[in-house]
C-alpha cells in the first residue's frame, strides 16, 4: 500500500531501503556502479551544494532562515580577519555558512525564481514540499520525494508535482533531460504518485539558470511531451527488471562495454 509522510529528512529519507531513481540510473548503467556508489559515500560539490542551498531557500524558506547565515566579509588575508572569520564560525553552532557570493548566488537565483509568475503561483500556492513517497512497482519497493506536491483544491482539482532544477545553462537544458534521465524520474514519480492517490499528475520542472543572461538568472517552466515521458517510463521499467537481478544475484562480474559509436570509423 501506497503512504506518504512528511516526518523524514532527506537523510532519513535516503536510507530507507526502497529502489529510488538515483538508483535506477545507476543500474541501468551498471549494477557495479550502483554498489560502487554506495560503498563511497560522497561530500557532494560545489555545483550539487548549489542546487540543495536554492532548493532550501525556495522549497523551505522557514528552514532557510533558520539554518542558514551569511559569513561577513572578513578580510582572511589578516591575522585579525582570520582570527575573527574562525570565531564567526565557532558562534553559529550547526548553522550552514554560506561565503558572501555563494548566499549572493542563491538569494538571487530564489528571487528570479518567484519573479516568474507562473513560477511563483506554483510554489507559493498550498501545498507540501519535499514529502517522501513510498510505493510498489513490478514487485520492488519503490520511493520518491517530489520537490513540491500542489494542493490540488489551488488549481481547480489539478494534481501537479514540482521539480525545481538549477541548470548550468537553461538554453542546454533539453540535454540535460537526456544525460539526467529526467524523462524517466518524470515518468517514475507520476506512477508512485498515481499508485498514493490514483490520479495522474501533471509534472512540471521550474528551472533556473546558474549562467546569468541580461544580468538575470533565466526562469523557465517546462512539462515534458507525454511521448517523451512514456520513453522515461520504458526505461524506468527496465531499470526495475535490473534491480530485481541485482536483488538476486549481485552485481557478479559486470565489465561495461565502451560506447564508441561515432568516433572511431
Amino acid at each position: 500500500m501506497a503512504h506518504q509522510t512528511t516526518a523524514l529528512t532527506n537523510n532519513e529519507y535516503r536510507s530507507v531501503k526502497a529502489w529510488s531513481n538515483s538508483d535506477i540510473s545507476m543500474v541501468l548503467q551498471s549494477p557495479a556502479l550502483l554498489e560502487w556508489s554506495r560503498n563511497t559515500p560522497t561530500e557532494g560539490s560545489d555545483s550539487v551544494d548549489l542546487g540543495t542551498h536554492v532548493h532550501c531557500a525556495v522549497l523551505e524558506p522557514d528552514v532557510f532562515r533558520q539554518e542558514y547565515v551569511k559569513m561577513p566579509e572578513f578580510d582572511v588575508r589578516t591575522s585579525v580577519g582570520k582570527l575573527q572569520a574562525e570565531a564567526f564560525k565557532n558562534n553559529m553552532d550547526r548553522k550552514i555558512i554560506l561565503d558572501h557570493k555563494t548566499h549572493k548566488t542563491v538569494i538571487a537565483m530564489r528571487d528570479s525564481i518567484l519573479a516568474h509568475p507562473v513560477a511563483n503561483k506554483l510554489l507559493t500556492s498550498p501545498g507540501q514540499s519535499e514529502v517522501s513517497i513510498f510505493g510498489e512497482l513490478q514487485g520492488l519497493k519503490v520511493k520518491c520525494r517530489p520537490d513540491r506536491s500542489v494542493d490540488p483544491e489551488a488549481f481547480g482539482g489539478q494534481h501537479i508535482l514540482i521539480d525545481v532544477k538549477k541548470t548550468a545553462d537553461i538554453d542546454k537544458f533539453i540535454y540535460s533531460v537526456r544525460d539526467f534521465g529526467y524523462h524517466r524520474q518524470n515518468a517514475y514519480y507520476s506512477d508512485i504518485y498515481f499508485q498514493l492517490t490514483g490520479h495522474r499528475p501533471r509534472f512540471v520542472f521550474v528551472v533556473v539558470g546558474e549562467k546569468r543572461s541580461i544580468g538575470r538568472h533565466p526562469v523557465r517552466v517546462w512539462e515534458l511531451p507525454e511521448e517523451v515521458v512514456e520513453i522515461g517510463r520504458l526505461q524506468y521499467l527496465d531499470g526495475l527488471e535490473k534491480c530485481k537481478e541485482y536483488d538476486e544475484f549481485g552485481c557478479g562480474l559486470d565489465i561495461e562495454q565502451l560506447d564508441m559509436r561515432g568516433l572511431i570509423r
